[in-house]
Parts: structure tokens; sequence; C-alpha cells
């Protein structure tokens, strides 16, 4: 479970106790003001009484001062951890989770790779043996996309956008396992393929600007490795 989950359910279990709470200074605000009118209504006469009358008048008030104090500090802080139960439930449905992130992050260098492996394969760039190999691991790390999932943390639209990019990893994977001893020298196998790459590049454009992924830094840091 993530900080940002254990954040929302500490927050969560806060509001319902302050809410509790809140509920238990309301009923002690009536209570109070019950045991205040059942007060005798006139000062006795009689010493005793009126020093009991009086000490009990200013303890139930003084509860009851208390109680309003208190049901109102403990609403404001249920609002509070509800409010931020919220909040940060409504951050999490919006921002990757730390797994698609990961993925998402791994499929930007492997469709590029891919994309530079089949260009070097239908120029004839590098041997045929090494060409192949480097393809085929590519193609069969896309094709284990299909076990992948969004986080059922997002909101459907997230989850329809990362799923939708995930499937067409997958499927250009799958494809290009089945063919990859027959991309060397294949202009137009090639560039079938790197047709379906653009295609599986605009699910990933979807996905990264619901999720405002910074492609920029992506680009900057997969140079930097390759300086």
């Amino acid at each position: 479970m993530t900080i940002l989950a254990w954040i929302i359910m500490g927050a969560a279990a806060g509001a319902i106790i302050f809410l509790l709470l809140t509920l238990y200074f309301l009923a002690q605000i009536f209570f109070q003001r019950h045991k205040l009118k059942q007060l005798p209504e006139r000062i006795p006469k009689n010493k005793r009484k009126r020093k009991r009358w009086k000490a009990a008048s200013v303890r139930f008030k003084r509860k009851y001062r208390r109680s309003i104090m208190y049901s109102i500090v403990m609403l404001f802080l249920a609002a509070t951890c509800s409010g931020g139960a919220m909040y940060a439930s409504y951050y999490q449905s919006i921002n990757l989770s730390s797994d698609d992130s990961a993925l998402i992050v791994r499929s930007y260098y492997l469709l590029r790779d891919f994309q530079d492996e089949l260009n070097k394969a239908a120029q004839q760039e590098e041997n045929e043996v090494a060409t192949q190999q480097n393809i085929r691991y590519l193609a069969t790390t896309l094709a284990a996309y299909s076990t992948k999932h969004a986080s059922t943390l997002n909101t459907k639209e997230g989850q329809s956008a990362l799923n939708r990019y995930y499937a067409s990893l997958s499927e250009l994977g799958v494809n290009a396992t089945l063919v990859s001893g027959n991309f060397h020298g294949n202009r137009e196998l090639v560039d079938e393929f790197l047709s379906d790459i653009e295609r599986t590049i605009t699910y990933e454009t979807t996905a990264f600007e619901y999720f405002k992924v910074n492609q920029t830094k992506l680009e900057e840091e997969g140079a930097s490795d390759d300086e």
C-alpha cells in the first residue's frame, strides 16, 4: 500500500472519529441544558441549599459551554480530515501510480528503441543475427504488456487511456515477435510496423497528456543516456 493510500485511510478514519466525538459533545450540550432546566428557578433561601444550587448551576454551565466549544472543534477537525481525504483521493485518481509510472517510462524508451532497430534492419546497418536478436527482445518485452492493467484507483478516463496504450503495445509486440526474423532488408515490412508504432504513439500521447507526463524530460534523459 502506498503512502498516499495510508494518508487517505488515516484521514478518513480521523474524520469518522472526530464526527463521533462531535455527536457526543452535541449530546452533552442537550444533557447539560436539561440539567440546568431541572434546577429550581428561584434561588433557595436556605443557606446550604442555596450553596448547592449555585455550585450545581456553575458546574452545569461550565460543562455546557465546554461541550459547545469541544463540539465546534471536533466538527472543524472532522471537516478538515474529510476534506483532506477527498482531496488526496482525487489527487490519486488523476496521477499515475508508481507501477504505472514505471511501466510507461519503460515503454517510452522501448518504443523508440524498437523504432531505431527496425530502421537499422531495413537499411541493413548491422549484422542480421544481432538485429534479429535485438528486435526479438524488444518485441517480446512489448508483448508482455498484455498482462498490464491500469490502477483501478485512477479515474475511468485515465484507466481507459492507459489500458488502450498497454493493449496497443502488447499487440505490436506480439505481431513483431511472429515475424522477427523477416525485418532485415525488408523495407515494406518495416514501414508497416513503423506505421503501427506511430499509431501506438498516439495512444501514448493521449495517456501522457491526461496524466501530464513530462515527455521533454524523458527525451532529455534518453539523449543523455545515449551520449
